[in-house]
């Protein structure tokens, strides 16, 4: 499954058993904390079942998700040591039971040395999740709650390929950058006005149309 890494095969047979071969396993509950920033460096980290979220936090100890990484995808951004990008706080939780595969950072700073592509694909994924970073701090500053609830809704429907899906209204709040309590009081009016249908834990889109409605 190595295999799936984005730089694999830009590497050498050599460079790839090197990777091979440092890759180390963790399983981690959902909720568990999985990386803080500020912790030791833990390098790349490769989804292999499961989900992990990205979260940025205030110094009052609020916390913003602002973006996920799914089985199969990497978290570029949990080797901030190597990319030196970060200068917020910020931790990685598992949104599900979720197992991993981490490439420690200094083999990975190893890679990136000797293959310009590695050096290259790293940054060009960091980049993008950090652009992620950038495109939620832009929703929470200058949309209101209402089109941020609307844009999630969406959002979530697309990357799921469903109508239906399982969050919390604390979880959607952290993705959305409010309250459990504002964000429950604006799920209840969108179900009044038939756009969303809320169940335990869980949200189903009945007017796509409807949410769109609001982004104009």
């Amino acid at each position: 499954m190595n295999r799936d890494i984005v730089f694999y095969n830009y590497m050498t047979p050599e460079q790839q058993d090197l990777l091979n071969r440092s890759m180390q396993q963790a399983s981690f509950r959902k909720g568990q904390i999985v990386h803080r920033h500020g912790d030791s460096c833990v390098g790349l980290i490769f989804v292999r079942k499961g989900r992990l979220a990205f979260s940025i936090l205030s110094e009052e100890g609020r916390e913003i998700t602002v973006f996920r990484v799914e089985k199969g995808e990497v978290c570029i951004l949990s080797a901030a040591c190597i990319l030196r990008s970060l200068e917020f706080e910020s931790q990685i939780t598992a949104e599900v039971n979720t197992e991993v595969s981490i490439l420690p950072a200094p083999t990975l700073s190893q890679l990136m040395n000797a293959n310009h592509d590695v050096e290259r694909l790293v940054y060009k994924q960091a980049v993008w999740q950090y652009s992620g970073v950038l495109r939620t701090l832009q929703q929470i500053l200058f949309l209101s709650l209402e089109k941020r609830l609307a844009t999630f809704l969406l959002d979530e429907c697309r990357r799921r390929k469903a109508q239906s899906f399982s969050a919390t209204h604390e979880q959607i709040a952290r993705y959305i950058g409010s309250s459990r309590e504002v964000v429950t009081r604006m799920l209840n009016q969108f179900a009044d006005r038939g756009l969303v249908k809320l169940g335990r834990g869980s949200v189903t889109v009945l007017d796509p149309d409807g949410l769109e409605d609001i982004l104009l």
